[in-house]
């Protein structure tokens, strides 16, 4: 009887060690399920919120139909642009991702075998690669010769965001009153019209396609663009794209009664100094460019420009080109400028955009 009850005491207790281990393996096989979830889900929000580094200064983009529709496939903005870190280290915005694409590179870069991969022996994706070509064929003949809201005109030699996306930024993403005082980078372009401006002068200052256009009057004449508002110290930057030859500039602190510094646009046959020199009425040159290979001749080039307490600082396409303390206004008018062109020339510059960041206080020990 005893020996009955010893081993019906032993079955008893096997029966809860074995119910006991099977709690612990549940629990911890839970607990690896839930973390391996959690995991999962990290992944999974990393994955689709892999832009978020770009969102910072770009928020525009949360929504752009380009990036969200990439984004919808886990193809991220450094998939086409690259990692680009000193891009998204500087905040004076004068470091460009590390790939970027011209208007005559998207097609090929589109067409990529990887991406959108033309059928037959063709080099680009075209109409009759869209899943839909019908609706493709129906929507190019309808904005044929037209523009579309994206500012992008429609013609027999579109490329791919014409019709696809604004995913430019040629628009600030955010504005602020061109009187306050604030941080953020101010458009004063505002794509559509010369709103803000003062034209003077003999040259023809026009709007066409979210660009201004500068071309010389008669017999060659120039002339200025100036804006309405003053500015003391502050960050420029000008993206502008010539026709050769050319003699252009933009003033810094333009006052009626002494002209400031201007950043000069050069380029032709014959010259001394480049873009990037910094003229000074009534001195000549006080900062003088001697590289020639730092302008794009065939695409858009931007004039980078830190004027702080007298003391002007200058880029040319990301390359510092040096600095200089000028005399003059400590105050005054940002301003296009277009010299008479010698021998009475046609050649022409556009404006794609003009971008302003007001700062605080002067350096101090901002070195000469």
């Amino acid at each position: 009887m005893r020996a009955h009850n010893r081993t019906t005491l032993h079955f008893v207790c096997g029966i809860f060690i074995v119910a006991a281990l099977a709690c612990v393996f549940a629990v911890c096989f839970a607990g690896q399920a839930k973390t391996d979830n959690a995991t999962d889900a990290k992944a999974s929000t990393e994955k689709l919120d892999g832009n978020n580094k770009c969102y910072v200064c770009h928020p525009s983009l949360r929504t752009e139909e380009l990036t969200t529709a990439h984004l919808d496939i886990a193809i991220t903005c450094d998939e086409c642009h690259g990692p680009s870190i000193e891009h998204m280290q500087d905040e004076m915005l004068m470091t460009e991702p590390d790939l970027l694409f011209g208007r005559t590179e998207v097609n090929k870069m589109c067409s990529n075998p990887t991406c959108h991969a033309p059928g037959g022996n063709r080099d680009a994706y075209g109409l009759q690669d869209h899943k839909d070509r019908a609706k493709a064929e129906a929507f190019y003949k309808q904005w044929l010769s037209r523009t579309r809201p994206n500012g992008r005109a429609i013609t027999p030699d579109s490329v791919c965001t014409d019709c696809h996306g604004t995913h430019n930024l040629d628009k600030a993403t955010k504005t602020q009153p061109e009187d306050a005082e604030s941080a953020d980078w101010v458009q004063l372009f505002n794509g559509q019209d010369l709103t803000g401006w003062q034209k003077s002068g003999s040259a023809s200052w026009t709007v066409d396609n979210g660009r201004i256009i500068a071309a010389p009057g008669s017999e060659g004449q120039g002339g200025e663009l100036m804006t309405k508002a003053e500015y003391q110290d502050y960050l420029l930057a000008v993206t502008f794209r010539t026709d050769q030859p050319i003699h252009a500039g933009i003033w810094l602190h333009n006052c009626e009664s002494q002209p400031g510094p201007r950043i000069e646009i050069l380029d032709g046959a014959e010259l001394t100094a480049f873009t990037g020199s910094v003229f000074m009425p009534g001195k000549g040159r006080v900062l003088v460019n001697l590289r020639d290979d730092l302008l794009d001749r065939q695409g858009y080039n931007t004039i980078s420009v830190r004027v702080e307490g007298g003391r002007i600082q200058v880029w040319l396409n990301g390359e510092e080109i040096g600095a200089v303390r000028t005399p003059g206004p400590a105050k005054g008018r940002i301003g296009l400028h277009l010299e008479k062109q010698q021998g009475g020339g046609a050649g022409q510059i556009q404006f794609r955009e003009v971008l302003v960041q007001r700062l605080g206080q002067p350096q101090k020990n901002a070195a000469n």
